[in-house]
């Protein structure tokens, strides 16, 4: 549909009044969220395809003389991404814009790039953790955050618990040692637990979550015990509030090449030459981007759906 002096009447309609715009001004655009916690890399094909490699078992002891047992190196689980395509586009009359009084209808980019990046915040936000208990898949083929997930040299680890927990100081510690005991290489083995993770949050938990991890003390404790968590491990908090749980929360690696919480972009934001109807005279500004967010794989973060 064009924009026309109909769709805005009171830009052209010669009645003094005051048009203001919140955005930039009295209301500011969220932060960007994804992009702290997101490995983003380009991509420049339609669709991208990762595979693991799954290395060798323990090596086994070798009596005297004994042949030895050998091993193989096998494909580990495979993912296919395909990127998602966006675009929009703004139509506007030449009389509608020759008679906007104001000058609102030439600020086009300004709402289509806050637009298009609550977009990708809203999209990012559904892979990281509004979904990710149930239809955002791992390159293993269970959901994200799960209690069985497949390793491919046989066997299954987890990285939520077994029954959901509110945030707590103990819930938190618990989380903790789940990583610390269940991030598993595809061939079995314990990985190397991480020191420097993020807590990531919905708003609702965001002052309990900066009790646990900054208090010098015990939180909600009389004794004089230090917070271990705080003094052992160096944690970060992320507040999403596009996060739809008020009760979900979890921890992610800091390092981002260590975690498979990531994302292609396969072109950016890209506000084209505005085009002009040949029959109408009307102007045409599209707006395109095309990317992905996806679990490549489950290890080195974990979370709980809350109660």
């Amino acid at each position: 549909m064009a924009q026309t002096r109909g769709t805005f009447s009171q830009l052209s309609d010669n009645t003094d009044r005051v048009i203001y715009v919140m955005l930039a001004n009295q209301l500011k655009e969220m932060k960007t969220k994804w992009r702290e916690v997101f490995n983003v890399d380009t991509s420049k094909r339609q669709t991208e395809i990762s595979l693991g490699v799954t290395g060798f078992t323990d090596i086994p002891e070798k009596p005297e003389g004994a042949p030895y047992a050998t091993q193989i190196l096998r494909p580990g689980h495979e993912k296919t991404i395909s990127h998602t395509e966006f675009g929009a586009a703004f139509d506007v009359t030449q009389t509608a814009l020759e008679d906007d009084l104001y000058k609102q209808l030439n600020k086009h980019a300004m709402w289509f790039m806050f637009a298009a990046r609550y977009v990708q915040e809203t999209r990012a936000a559904n892979v990281w953790l509004n979904n990710a208990f149930t239809t955002e898949r791992s390159a293993d083929g269970v959901s994200a955050f799960n209690t069985a997930h497949v390793l491919a040299g046989g066997g299954t680890a987890q990285n939520q618990p077994t029954t959901d927990v509110a945030l707590s100081w103990n819930a938190l510690r618990d989380l903790i040692i789940l990583l610390s005991t269940q991030t598993k290489h595809d061939s079995g083995q314990l990985a190397m637990a991480m020191e420097d993770m993020i807590l990531f949050v919905p708003p609702q938990l965001e002052m309990l979550a900066d009790r646990i991890i900054n208090s010098t003390g015990l939180p909600g404790s009389a004794d004089n015990d230090r917070n271990a968590i705080k003094s052992r491990r160096n944690i970060s908090l992320v507040v999403n509030p596009l996060f739809t749980s008020t009760t979900a929360w979890g921890l992610i690696a800091k390092n981002k090449s260590l975690h498979g919480l990531k994302a292609y972009e396969r072109l950016p934001i890209t506000i084209e030459e505005t085009r002009i109807d040949p029959n109408t005279g009307n102007r045409r500004t599209p707006v395109r981007f095309r990317y992905s967010w996806f679990w490549e794989t489950w290890q080195h973060a974990v979370a709980t759906d809350g109660v």
